[in-house]
């Protein structure tokens, strides 16, 4: 099974180009380099709004997704609003309270997605993934969420806007007899990092990219990155595809 995932569109109000860059232009460049790529299904990892949540804009990205001919999911970022997304892509049915998670199986795997738009997953929440993670114990597991679910040595999205739950997410984890693969944003950046059984691949931005080592925010580029991820019998392979980013 071949999975999309794109993520941190930060597209604002209509006509807006945040920091002189052109985010729609950028999201449905993204779109248009996915024919190409013919995958089995999209999913967008949160921020899709490049402040807060909106339902214009939640109701334009949908209109963009609608032509689609294959399914495509979503989850909350931390500039979302998880009710409001919910009710534009009409997923009221996987709202637990005001947070936005749920379960399905893509192609007999296993498949989590979860809601960290807060920087952290309420009592609820974490309870939840802790069930479906032993009841999954014998599977090899597959999560999307926003956030990186620990520190991954990019050092200003570290010490401002880290996940505040790693050592409780690692806690869930580090015992589990199985494979567990995060797919995530956020960080706006590209980056492999494992620890144990957990493999986390932080996947680029539609907006612009962060250097990895500077201690205050420092654009790097502003290539857009498009993951693909590869379900085969052998295993999980990710290859990250570059785009040109449109600039004012």
């Amino acid at each position: 099974m071949r999975i999309a995932f794109i993520t941190d569109i930060h597209i604002g109000p209509n006509g807006e180009k945040p920091q002189g860059v052109d985010v729609r232009r950028n999201f449905l460049n993204a779109l248009a380099y996915l024919s190409g790529l013919k995958p089995d299904c999209l999913v967008i990892g949160g921020d899709l709004c490049v402040d807060v949540g909106d339902t214009a804009i939640y109701e334009w990205v949908k209109q963009q997704l609608a032509p689609l001919p294959y399914p495509y999911y979503v989850i909350p970022g931390n500039h979302d609003d998880s009710v409001m997304l919910a009710k534009a892509f009409s997923l009221t049915h996987h709202l637990h309270g005001n947070e936005l998670y749920y379960a399905l199986p893509l192609e007999g795997r296993p498949t989590l997605f979860l809601d960290s738009a807060r920087g952290v997953f309420s009592v609820e929440q974490l309870n939840w993934l802790k069930e479906r993670l032993s009841a999954l114990r014998d599977n090899n597991v597959l999560i999307f969420m926003h956030h990186p679910p620990l520190l991954a040595d990019v050092t200003f999205m570290d010490g401002k806007y880290a996940f505040r739950q790693s050592n409780e997410f690692l806690d869930v984890i580090k015992d589990l007899p199985c494979h567990v693969t995060v797919v995530c944003g956020h960080y706006h950046v590209e980056k492999t990092v494992q620890r144990g059984n957990l493999l986390t691949l932080i996947t680029p931005s539609i907006f612009y990219q962060l250097k990895h080592d500077s201690p205050t925010f420092a654009v790097d580029h502003y290539r857009i990155g498009v993951r693909e991820l590869n379900l085969t019998n052998h295993g999980t392979n990710s290859t990250v595809h570059y785009l040109d980013g449109q600039l004012v």
